[in-house]
C-alpha cells in the first residue's frame, strides 16, 4: 500500500538519525495511550500551546489600556552658562550706577548757567551745595549706589548650570474612537484563533498517530498470515518430497515448492523489519526511546474489530468544528476590528491628564537652588483636521482585507463540503470492499482445501496448490487492508468534520 510505503520510508530515515538509546521493558499500549502520549510530545502542539498563552497576555495587556496610566520622569542638565535677562552693557551700568549719579549731578550743576550765576552770587547757595557735595563724598554715596546696582545685576542673572526636574504623570482615557474597546475583542479572537489552531494541530497529530498505530497492526497480521503461509509451503515442501520419493511428483515440482518458499521467507524478513520500522515511528511520535519494546493492544488480536460508528454533523456543526473554517471566521472578525482601529486613528481622542513637578532650581521661587513641587490637571484633546486622505485610504484597504477574508472563508466552506462528501463515500467504498474482502477470503479458504484434498488424491497438481496457497495468502492480506482502510476512513471523516478528539 501507498501508506504503508510512506511510513517505512519515514521509520527508515528516522532510524538512521536517532541516536542510540538503552532498551527499555515491554510495555503494552492501546490507541488512546498512544494518542495522549503524541500529543504531549509533538513540537507542534507545543508551539501552539505556547501561542495561546502568549494570546492570554495579549488580552491582558489589552484590558490594560482601560485603566489609568502613571510615569515618572527624572531629568539632569548641565548648562555652558547661566541666564542673564540683562544684558552686558545693562549690567555694567547697574554696576557703576552710584558713580554715574554723583556724576552726572556734579555736573549737570556746574553746567547749568542758571545755576552758576545763583551759586556765585548767593552764599548761601554755594554753601549749601558745598556742604552736599562733601556729604556726599564722605557717606561714600556713589559706592552705595555701586554696591545696589551691582547686586540687582546679580539677581537678573539666574544659575541654571545644574538643573534637576521630576515628574509624575498620570493619563487616563476618556475616549479614543473606540479604539480601546475594539483591541480588547481582537485579542479575544486571537487567543480564541490560537486555541482553535491547537485544536487544528492536535487533530492532525492524532491522524497521523492513528495512520502509525494501525499500520503497526497491519503489519503485525500480515506477519501472523506470512507465518501461515510458511508453514503451509513448510509442509507442501515435506509432502512433495515423500511423493517425489514414491514416484509420484517430479524433481520440478519440489523446486517450484521451494521456489515459493524462499520468496515466503523473504516477505516474512521483509514483514518483520517493516514492523520494527514501524513501532520505531510510533516510539519517535510518542516520545518513546526508538528501541522501546513496544506492543499494540490491537496487535495481539487475531481479528481487527471495526467499531460500530456514525459519525453525524450538520452544516452548522461542521463550519463551527472544523479549524480551517473556525479560524478564518475568527479572521473576518478580527480584520473587521482592525478597519475600526484604523478609523479611531482619524477621530477625536480625549484624555484626563495630571502631574506633579518638581524642579531644581525653583522654578516658582525666582530660580533659587532648591527643590519645589508643584501639580496640575487638565484635558488633552486630539483633532485630527486634514491628511490628504491618508486616513480613508489606510480605512478602505482594511475593509479590502475583511472582504478578501471573507471570499476565503466562502470558497473553504465549499471545499471542505466537498471534502466531507468524499470520506462518505471513501467509507461506503470501504465497506464495499470489505464485504468483497471476506467474500474473497471465504472463496480462497474453500479453494484451498479442495486443492489440499485434490492433491492428497493425487488428482491436483501441486502448481495448483502453490495457487491456491497464494490466492489464500492474497485474500487474507486484501482483507485485512480493508479492515485498517474502513478504520481510517473514519478516522479521515472525523477530521473532516472537526470531531477528532
Amino acid at each position: 500500500m501507498k501508506r504503508s510505503g510512506r511510513f517505512l520510508i519515514a521509520a527508515c530515515m528516522m532510524l538512521m538519525a536517532a541516536p542510540t538509546v538503552r532498551p527499555v521493558a515491554q510495555t503494552v499500549l492501546t490507541l488512546e495511550e498512544c494518542r495522549t502520549m503524541a500529543l504531549e510530545n509533538n513540537s507542534q502542539s507545543k508551539m501552539a500551546r505556547e501561542k495561546v498563552a502568549a494570546a492570554e497576555y495579549d488580552s491582558k495587556t489589552a484590558f490594560a489600556n482601560y485603566l489609568p496610566k502613571v510615569s515618572a520622569t527624572a531629568l539632569y542638565l548641565h548648562n555652558s552658562d547661566n541666564i542673564n535677562l540683562a544684558s552686558e552693557e545693562q549690567r555694567n551700568s547697574l554696576s557703576g550706577m552710584g558713580t554715574s549719579l554723583t556724576s552726572g549731578i556734579k555736573n549737570s550743576l556746574m553746567t547749568d548757567p542758571d545755576f552758576l550765576t545763583l551759586y556765585m552770587t548767593d552764599a548761601t547757595v554755594k554753601n549749601t551745595v558745598n556742604y552736599m557735595i562733601n556729604k556726599m563724598s564722605t557717606a561714600d554715596v556713589a559706592g552705595t549706589l555701586n554696591s545696589l546696582g551691582q547686586d540687582l545685576s546679580n539677581d537678573l542673572t539666574l544659575d541654571i548650570q545644574n538643573v534637576y526636574v521630576g515628574a509624575i504623570t498620570v493619563e487616563e482615557p476618556i475616549y479614543v474612537g473606540g479604539k480601546i474597546r475594539a483591541y480588547n475583542k481582537v485579542t479575544a479572537y486571537a487567543k480564541e484563533l490560537a486555541e482553535t489552531q491547537l485544536s487544528g494541530e492536535d487533530q492532525k497529530v492524532l491522524v497521523t498517530v492513528d495512520e502509525a498505530y494501525w499500520q503497526i497492526v497491519s503489519v503485525a497480521n500480515k506477519l501472523r498470515l506470512t507465518d501461515r503461509y510458511v508453514e503451509l509451503l513448510h509442509q507442501m515442501d515435506r509432502n512433495v518430497e515423500i511423493m517425489k520419493n514414491e514416484g509420484v511428483a517430479t524433481a520440478s515440482d519440489q523446486l517450484s515448492v521451494r521456489v515459493k518458499l524462499n520468496e515466503a521467507q523473504m516477505t516474512q524478513i521483509k514483514a518483520r523489519n517493516g514492523l520494527a520500522l514501524s513501532k520505531m515511528l510510533l516510539c519517535q511520535l510518542c516520545g518513546m526511546p526508538l528501541d522501546s519494546e513496544i506492543t499494540l493492544q490491537d496487535e495481539m488480536n487475531e481479528t481487527l474489530d471495526i467499531p460500530v460508528e456514525e459519525v453525524t454533523y450538520s452544516q452548522e456543526d461542521l463550519y463551527e468544528n472544523r479549524p480551517e473554517l473556525k479560524s478564518l471566521q475568527l479572521a473576518v472578525n478580527m480584520y473587521d476590528l482592525k478597519s475600526k482601529i484604523v478609523r479611531a486613528d482619524y477621530l477625536p481622542t480625549v484624555a484626563l491628564m495630571g502631574n506633579y513637578l518638581i524642579t531644581n532650581p525653583s522654578a516658582s521661587n525666582g530660580f533659587a537652588n532648591d527643590f519645589h513641587g508643584m501639580w496640575n490637571v487638565g484635558v488633552v484633546a486630539r483633532i485630527p483636521v486634514f491628511h490628504f486622505g491618508e486616513g480613508l485610504n489606510k480605512y478602505r484597504k482594511a475593509k479590502s482585507d475583511v472582504i478578501l477574508t471573507q471570499y476565503q472563508l466562502d470558497d473553504a466552506k465549499g471545499k471542505v463540503s466537498l471534502q466531507v462528501n468524499q470520506y462518505e463515500k471513501k467509507i461506503a467504498e470501504a465497506d464495499s470492499r470489505l464485504e468483497m474482502a471476506l467474500r474473497n477470503m471465504e472463496n480462497a479458504e474453500e479453494n484451498l482445501r479442495v486443492a489440499n484434498i485434490g492433491f492428497k488424491e493425487g488428482v491436483v497438481e501441486s502448481s495448483l496448490v502453490l495457487a491456491a496457497q497464494t490466492a489464500w495468502l492474497q485474500a487474507h492480506s486484501e482483507e485485512i487492508d480493508a479492515r485498517i482502510d474502513r478504520i481510517m476512513a473514519t478516522v479521515y471523516l472525523r477530521q473532516a468534520t472537526g470531531q477528532l478528539k
